[in-house]
């Protein structure tokens, strides 16, 4: 076991976290491309529809985004405890339940929009456009589903550099595809929809094929009679399901949270919601980044669970996070050095630039306020404490509530932005007083 422990050092956390980095900044950078392209284009209509239709759809994506998490934790604690047949069953398991889950959530595609626009409450043309959009992208939710749990597979079995291959050439064929049938073919937002299913369509079919290809299992072993009975065991399906539970009420929580952020914006006219839109995409590029070390805690934290060892756990979290504050320093300084020019190149739209340049001390803030709430999901995710995150995430969200309907009245957008900073606050907070709880 100590040969175990000693093998968890800066090095073997580098090499885990790298691929990931990279594999999760690739996926703002559609998102960013998506608003260089239609910032660059006659109105700011386009980036505002997109904005309130990605809301829609993070409404869906966000909220069974738990089928990567729980398939991480569960199958690095697999992993650790060297059960490799139950780690191809985890796949199988989870992959039937994603399928099952999109194809429900396209038979629900009109009620989820009306419900989600219905509560934006934006401009009738701005509406008609995010609808559209929405109605476009939703088709490929069986294939997000689905590619969550091989990207949370990949990582709980510890293989980054396949996911980052798989990731990274999605989002490239995505990005290539909004530029050619955005300024090309001149679809404007619904060229950004088309590119976005064809790449996830892409990444299913091809992430499918890799990991059965690193399954050391005939084909006919795992159709057979008895593993099917392994695979669709009441006991384990009641515990993914239990855990998957705590996870999307966690996830539901924050995807309200930065939905009220947008729609909040949105009353405070076109201008104040582009602006946020860029600087969002700011955000999303840090979370991502950090999320590369989360992931990593989540593996040798599950590793470490699944072989029982006290001295495995406490130096995961110890070395993923030093990594943590290193790359959240560098953000910081990198928005506090370059962030008016990243802007510029997000949009050429002087009264845009001009708002995002007022509230980019917010962004330069964020990474040193953010990055403990990233880590210890990441944490806890590995150990699957997932009933704390849910009950840390409840009492961060009342705390972000209260905000939210108070200090916007008084310092408007900054108040948003304050609000937000505050949340990220006390998820780290909470998070931290519960983590004397979870041993090995």
């Amino acid at each position: 076991m100590q040969e175990k422990t000693n093998s968890i050092n800066y090095l073997k956390v580098w090499n885990l976290s790298w691929p990931i980095i990279l594999a999760n900044v690739s996926i703002p950078m559609i998102g960013a491309t998506n608003i260089a392209v239609l910032g660059h284009l006659e109105s700011k209509d386009f980036i505002a529809a997109v904005a309130l239709g990605v809301v829609a759809l993070q409404f869906i994506y966000w909220g069974f985004s738990f089928l990567r998490k729980v398939t991480t934790g569960l199958t690095a604690q697999a992993y650790g405890a060297k059960q490799d047949e139950e780690r191809i069953h985890i796949l199988i398991r989870n992959l039937i339940i994603a399928a099952f889950l999109g194809l429900i959530i396209i038979l629900l595609k009109d009620i989820i929009s009306d419900i989600t626009f219905f509560f934006l409450d934006s401009k009738p043309e701005l509406e008609k456009l995010a609808i559209k959009y929405f109605k476009i992208r939703i088709w490929a939710a069986p294939a997000v589903f689905c590619n969550y749990v091989i990207l949370g597979w990949l990582y709980g079995s510890q293989k980054p550099q396949t996911a980052l291959f798989l990731r990274v050439g999605m989002n490239l064929l995505n990005i290539a595809l909004a530029l050619y049938l955005v300024i090309a073919l001149k679809m404007n937002i619904y060229g950004v929809a088309y590119a976005a299913i064809v790449s996830q369509i892409s990444f299913c079919i091809i992430g499918l094929i890799v990991s059965l290809s690193l399954i050391k299992t005939k084909l006919k072993d795992l159709v057979s009679r008895e593993t099917q009975k392994l695979i669709l065991e009441f006991s384990k399906l009641k515990k993914t399901f239990s855990l998957n539970n705590d996870i999307f009420i966690r996830t539901v929580l924050i995807f309200i949270a930065f939905s009220w952020f947008t729609a909040k914006g949105a009353k405070q006219g076109e201008s104040i919601l582009a602006s946020n839109t860029v600087l969002l995409n700011l955000f999303w590029f840090l979370s991502y980044a950090l999320d590369g070390f989360s992931n990593a805690a989540e593996a040798l934290v599950g590793e470490a669970h699944g072989q029982k060892s006290e001295k495995a756990f406490k130096k995961s979290i110890k070395v993923t996070t030093v990594f943590a504050i290193c790359f959240a320093l560098l953000f910081s300084l990198t928005y506090f050095c370059f962030g008016k020019n990243i802007i510029s190149l997000l949009t050429n739209l002087e009264e845009i630039k001009a708002i995002a340049f007022q509230y980019l001390p917010w962004m330069i803030l964020m990474p040193l306020v953010s990055i403990w709430c990233f880590q210890l999901d990441g944490i806890f995710l590995g150990a699957t404490e997932t009933k704390s995150m849910r009950n840390m995430m409840i009492i961060s969200f009342g705390v972000y509530a209260l905000a939210m309907l108070t200090l916007p009245k008084y310092i408007d957008n900054h108040g948003l932005w304050l609000s937000m900073v505050i949340f990220m606050i006390v998820r780290g907070l909470t998070l931290y007083l519960c983590l004397g709880k979870i041993k090995a």
